[in-house]
């Protein structure tokens, strides 16, 4: 895992127009039955175009409508509501770089501000959410230093915006 940190703050409501899909781990599914009814709780979701799940690894690959907008604490919620836990989230962000420069931009009904330096720009950038009910608790605990590294700029002209929006802390992969 590269050494990259930033900080990734997201309104309530997701703008998939960026994100174009995730993978989503999921832990305590035992059987075929576990994985058709939290595919089918992650399925009603109205911003989910398809899912593509995968028995071995206790994996579904979901990919997210155009134009609509997201909500990543509902994914983990329906994930919940099916009797689970999420594992591991990594969303697949696009137009990347196009966005870079600017902090915080703003798309459709969200703000999103990136911290940190990247190292390789790309059309797409994998980010992995590092916060709890994303993450198992030993990775949660490895975790925690990377996450408590992270700060937000308090001087910024901007920054009441910050204290209304949900939060989430990422990694790049």
């Amino acid at each position: 895992m590269k050494k990259i940190l930033f900080i990734l703050i997201l309104c309530n409501n997701m703008s998939s127009a960026q994100f174009i899909k995730a993978d989503l781990k999921a832990s305590g599914l035992t059987c075929s039955m576990c994985n058709l009814a939290t595919q089918k709780q992650l399925q009603s979701l109205n911003f989910v175009d398809s899912i593509v799940p995968d028995l071995e690894l206790n994996a579904f690959h979901i990919y997210f409508k155009k134009q609509s907008e997201i909500d990543f604490s509902v994914i983990k919620k329906k994930v919940e509501d099916a009797g689970f836990f999420v594992a591991e989230l990594k969303v697949t962000y696009k137009n990347y770089e196009a966005y870079r420069d600017i902090a915080p931009f703003l798309f459709y009904d969200q703000s999103v501000l990136f911290i940190g330096n990247f190292k390789e720009m790309k059309e797409t950038k994998i980010f992995k959410f590092i916060d709890d009910g994303f993450l198992t608790s030993k990775e949660l605990k490895k975790q925690q230093k990377v996450k408590s590294a992270m700060v937000l700029p308090s001087n910024s002209k901007d920054s009441s915006l910050i204290t209304n929006l949900k939060m989430y802390y990422v990694v790049e992969e």
